[in-house]
């Protein structure tokens, strides 16, 4: 009898884990990066892609594909971010080579910080097509 309270606490502990902590909870999201001159943005391959929720809650991270695309994740693969308004920050991928210092960033350095990169995006409950327009540096 004694074990009985051990076994519903890890059966509420499993299906905690199965069922995610943010079930329900996201709007998935199919993003796209561009460069406001046009020009090929390949070279953002790697870069990782941050949603910060006003709300304060748990942001969302992706990582930009060489095609321009990408998708979020918040509690489970690709899930999306939680509804509601979010500051984005883009980051450049690390050193390969911890030897060796990071490659110059493709963009001006304002775009690597929620306090200054001007990119806000509302995502709403469904799918959020999401397009963000970008300087090249200089």
């Amino acid at each position: 009898m004694r074990n009985l309270g051990s076994y519903s606490v890890l059966a509420a502990w499993a299906i905690a884990l199965t069922t995610g902590c943010g079930s329900g909870q996201t709007a998935p999201v199919d993003g796209r990066v561009k460069f406001k001159d046009g020009s090929e943005v390949s070279v953002l391959s790697g870069y990782e892609v941050d949603f910060q929720p006003d709300s304060g809650k748990t942001s969302a991270t992706g990582h930009i594909a060489a095609d321009g695309t990408f998708k979020l994740t918040t509690f489970g693969t690709d899930d999306g971010a939680i509804p509601g308004q979010h500051r984005v920050a883009i980051t450049p991928p690390p050193s390969s080579d911890p030897d060796k210092p990071p490659q110059k960033s493709k963009l001006p350095a304002k775009y690597s910080s929620f306090d200054t990169s001007e990119l806000k995006v509302e995502i709403k409950p469904g799918r959020n097509p999401i397009e963000l327009q970008l300087e090249r540096a200089p």
